[in-house]
């Protein structure tokens, strides 16, 4: 059996610290093989704000696979947003967070699709671009018999498609995409834990979003994070939930089929 943690939408510099020290705690008890971060790790890409994300993930000392998100691109400095929005990130973050990583039993890939502007008024939203969804699906080539994990920033599909958060450029083409090479699709962005069939009856791929893990920025949901347990059959996956001291534990489980490939 394989142990993952699949967290999205940190915010540092509006996280909670008892969130914080819950989660670490959590990390060491649950001993995951490899922590997947579905991006937005600091709130506005501020020096300090990073660096706190990056003393936490050193703490935590286990390998992590993710992107950055929307909130990761230098909020409040127009000039380095638009000539280097990821400078910040890949000198603090990207030098320990891989965008892939593989062992005998699954092989994680990532997909970027935070943007730095847009033609649209709303720059949080998502972009699956087909050069970057064909680099992502690269990485399964050679993946075998071995679980397929992708990883994004933003949902390609969601409970309510109406949802304008949710309006992921070129999303539903890429979830389809996606669901002949995958067998999950793990996101973030709306602070909801959900999880979905793939909209191709004809694969079997599960899309699945997570609560932010330690922000105040919580919605309809407290804070939580996902555990995902991959066995030869199938996938348990349970939603981790934090409580008012701070402590996460055990809620909902999900069980998941896995496709033959």
């Amino acid at each position: 059996m394989t142990r993952l943690i699949h967290i999205a939408d940190l915010h540092f510099g509006a996280e909670d610290p008892e969130l914080v020290a819950g989660f670490e705690r959590a990390c060491a008890a649950l001993a995951p093989e490899l922590i997947i971060a579905a991006g937005d790790f600091t709130q506005a890409a501020r020096w300090r704000e990073l660096r706190a994300a990056d003393a936490m993930f050193a703490r935590i000392d286990r390998p992590v696979v993710g992107r950055p998100g929307n909130h990761d691109v230098p909020v409040y400095s127009p000039l380095e947003r638009a000539l280097r929005p990821w400078r910040r990130y890949d000198r603090t973050l990207g030098r320990i967070i891989r965008p892939d990583w593989s062992s005998d039993a699954v092989q994680v890939s990532t997909l970027h699709t935070a943007r730095r502007a847009q033609w649209r008024p709303d720059w949080s939203l998502g972009r699956a671009a087909r050069r970057d969804v064909d680099q992502a699906l690269s990485c399964f080539k050679q993946a075998g018999s071995r679980a397929r994990v992708l990883a994004c920033h933003h949902p390609l599909i969601a409970p309510d498609p109406s949802d304008p958060r949710a309006a992921t450029r070129n999303g539903p083409e890429t979830a389809k995409r996606l669901s002949a090479a995958c067998d999950l699709v793990l996101t973030g962005h709306l602070h909801e834990t959900f999880v979905l069939p793939s909209p191709d009856t004809k694969q079997t791929c599960w899309f699945i979003g997570t609560g932010t893990t330690f922000s105040r920025r919580t919605r309809q949901e407290s804070a939580s994070f996902n555990l995902i347990e991959i066995e030869e059959d199938g996938f348990r996956l349970t939603r981790q939930e934090s409580d008012e001291a701070g402590r996460f534990g055990a809620g909902r489980i999900w069980e998941l089929e896995r496709g033959k490939r």
